[in-house]
């Protein structure tokens, strides 16, 4: 099973996201539910650098993913990175949504 985590700040944005474990829901290679969760998760921290020149911490390893904010963001670009990773939200609750003996999806304030 997936599990997600979302960590928000007391504004509710967005600050940081772990995605741990594998669905099992096919054989490796042709997950479509570890696939599109891995490609969301991943996708997120390329445009959080790519779009916003934000250098996040993150980790990545096999079954991993873990994407946590700088500290030091002004209020603009924590506005901007929590569209981003509001968006892939988005992409995860929909998955969930599909696939939810798969996916245990928390989001929380921290």
């Amino acid at each position: 099973m997936i599990k997600i985590i979302i960590e928000r700040d007391i504004h509710k944005r967005v600050i940081g996201y772990t995605v741990e474990g594998h669905a099992n829901a096919a054989e490796y290679g042709q997950d479509i539910v570890c696939a599109s969760i891995s490609v969301l998760a991943q996708t997120a921290i390329l445009a959080l650098h790519d779009l916003l020149s934000i250098h996040v911490i993150y980790e990545m390893e096999d079954g991993w993913i873990s994407c946590k904010l700088p500290n030091n963001l002004s209020d603009k670009l924590l506005v901007q990175a929590d569209l981003i990773l509001s968006t892939m939200l988005i992409g995860m609750k929909a998955t969930h949504n599909m696939y939810s003996k798969y996916i245990e999806l928390h989001d929380r304030e921290v």
